[in-house]
């Protein structure tokens, strides 16, 4: 199968292809309660019953007015339905506009409101939504419903069904530069902001994807389970198998997810690849560690949206097949993903470093993308020729190009100045990441360029502290913020650890061995304020990333006057 040749992200023609060759192949598995005995039920979707939906509901979509470049909205979770509606919008060419409702309802209104959507695909609840927070027009919006059409003028999806005429199918009249799609950011480092995708980003990052998750190298179709919602199409688009994953995304973020309940179904469908989120990953390397569960039929399993550490690589290499591996991709939403790094290359050679302080290797480039370090500038870069590329080894701030690499947000040009760098030869991304590259070619990242803390003796990074920190049993895991105190900025590591504690004598003990590891590494000499958080504070999204400006807003609060002054001194001491 020859993955989007002409540049078009048309996956129904992926599915006609696969009904024509092999109608009888499953292409979606959901659960579907349980049997008497207690194990798991499942419904089965062919193929042929897959494209034979697609194309008859495509045909519903245009007579809605759903047609190329429409701009739609698709907020449901992976589902049959889902599947359906999704395939038939690539058909019809619509632009698809992706957000998580996990940056604020209100939030949403006003970043749909921006980019006028005409269309809104959804489950009941996100319908009630759309109709009480207003997201999007209420009265020119087509809705169409994954489930049933309760809310006033919505269409449930089956009703869209149409007869294929005998003269054959529409293809949609797009070209490979018109927009696919627009991916929200996660908001998470500053207002979430619209990453437009041409037809020949999305075609390019689903080759690229082919080649992390080793659908290159495989003989027989993938079982894929797509635990992020948005990763439904990546087993579709290999003709593989994908498992929907026993979560309720309304009523459950990441964090709690059921581990137990994924093993099940991952074993009971034999699912072979799996991406999932840091917390949910670590989640799943517990059981294992604890209890010995294991997932033998998983070959490939992929984390992203934030670090990936020893204490969840370790285990999870353990549980899964022999000659299985777990990657941790590195990139963004505008360059989905940019490296990757092997479980076995990052238990052997760098986390020992990153233990060290030396930041976290993210690892290689992947084929036809290109990663430059140049000097930190705060401001637009409106052209690389403004900016210095630093050498091996030099931190700097981290930019990455590529045929998969969005180059502008949607109707956003303030945002594009700020994060785009016009080259003679196409655009390049900042990262926002702070980072270096070493001697092998691979990438070293050190933090957030915009949570540096700026001390007197030079910059000091997130990944280059927290990793000595998160070494420590205790710890579940670390955040370092910065405290404004007159012209001073106080460095601060806030610990959640695992049971939770913040006070006695057991906490003030960790705080003292705590300090005499800051004291032994010279990236966190510097840091002689230690606070204790029940939990810190977590993106939406991911439940992995630190919400840095709010825990530094905490720590501002919380920090004692004797210890902002205790830090001060040793500050000025070490200066």
């Amino acid at each position: 199968m020859k993955l989007f040749p002409d540049d078009i992200f048309n996956l129904a023609d992926i599915a006609l292809e696969v009904a024509q060759s092999d109608p009888g192949r499953v292409a979606v598995i959901e659960p579907d309660g349980r049997n008497a005995d207690g194990t798991r039920k499942y419904r089965q979707y062919t193929y042929r019953q897959l494209s034979t939906d697609v194309e008859s509901v495509a045909i519903g979509l245009r007579e809605l007015g759903i047609a190329e470049r429409t701009r739609t909205v698709f907020m449901t979770p992976p589902s049959y339905g889902g599947c359906v509606v999704g395939l038939a919008l690539t058909r019809v060419g619509a632009t698809t506009v992706w957000i998580d409702p996990s940056v604020g309802y209100l939030n949403v209104a006003e970043r749909l409101n921006r980019l006028r959507p005409d269309a809104f695909v959804g489950i009941p609840l996100a319908h009630l939504g759309r109709m009480t927070f207003g997201w999007g027009s209420r009265l020119r919006m087509k809705g169409i419903s994954i489930g049933p059409a309760l809310v006033p003028g919505t269409r449930s999806w089956q009703s869209l069904r149409r007869p294929v005429p005998a003269h054959g199918i529409v293809r949609a009249n797009v070209k490979p530069q018109d927009p696919a799609a627009i991916m929200y950011t996660t908001g998470s480092t500053g207002p979430a902001k619209p990453t437009l995708y041409e037809q020949r980003n999305l075609c390019a990052i689903h080759r690229l994807v082919h080649q992390t998750w080793r659908f290159d190298r495989r003989a027989t179709p993938p079982v894929d389970m797509p635990v992020f919602p948005a990763f439904f199409t990546v087993g579709l688009s290999a003709g593989g198998t994908i498992v929907i994953p026993p979560i309720n995304y309304v009523r459950q973020t990441p964090e709690k997810v059921d581990p137990r309940a994924l093993l099940e179904v991952i074993g009971d469908c034999k699912v072979e690849t799996l991406f999932a989120s840091p917390v949910i990953l670590e989640n799943l390397a517990r059981l294992g560690r604890d209890e010995g569960a294991t997932a033998r039929t998983l070959h490939t399993v992929v984390g992203g949206g934030a670090p990936l550490y020893a204490r969840v690589i370790g285990p999870l290499r353990q549980m899964i097949a022999e000659n299985g591996e777990v990657h941790a991709d590195y990139g963004a939403t505008e360059a989905l993903p940019a490296t990757e790094m092997a479980g076995e290359e990052a238990m052997i050679e760098t986390y020992s470093a990153t233990a060290r302080g030396e930041g976290l290797c993210v690892g290689r480039p992947f084929d036809r993308v290109e990663v430059k370090i140049v000097e930190l500038t705060d401001g637009p870069i409106r052209s690389l020729e403004r900016v210095r590329e630093l050498a091996t080894g030099e931190i700097g701030e981290i930019v990455v190009r590529g045929p998969h690499v969005s180059t502008c947000y949607a109707d956003d040009a303030t945002s594009t100045l700020a994060n785009k760098i016009a080259d003679v030869d196409g655009v390049w991304h900042r990262l926002g990441d702070a980072g270096y590259l070493d001697r092998s070619g691979r990438l070293w990242v050190c933090g957030r360029v915009g949570h540096r803390l700026a001390l007197s003796d030079g910059p000091m990074f997130p990944l280059m502290c927290e990793p000595i920190f998160d070494a420590h049993p205790d710890v579940k895991r670390s955040g370092l913020v910065g405290v404004p105190l007159g012209d001073t900025v106080v460095p601060v590591i806030c610990i959640e650890l695992l049971d939770g504690s913040t006070r006695g004598p057991k906490v003030d003990m960790i705080r003292d061995q705590l300090l005499r590891l800051a004291a032994a590494h010279p990236t966190t000499r510097a840091i002689r304020a230690v606070l204790f958080h029940v939990r810190l504070p977590v993106d939406p999204r991911h439940n992995s990333k630190i919400e840095r400006p709010a825990l530094a807003r905490w720590a501002a609060k919380h920090l004692t006057r004797l210890e902002q002054q205790s830090a001060v001194r040793e500050l000025a001491a070490s200066a």
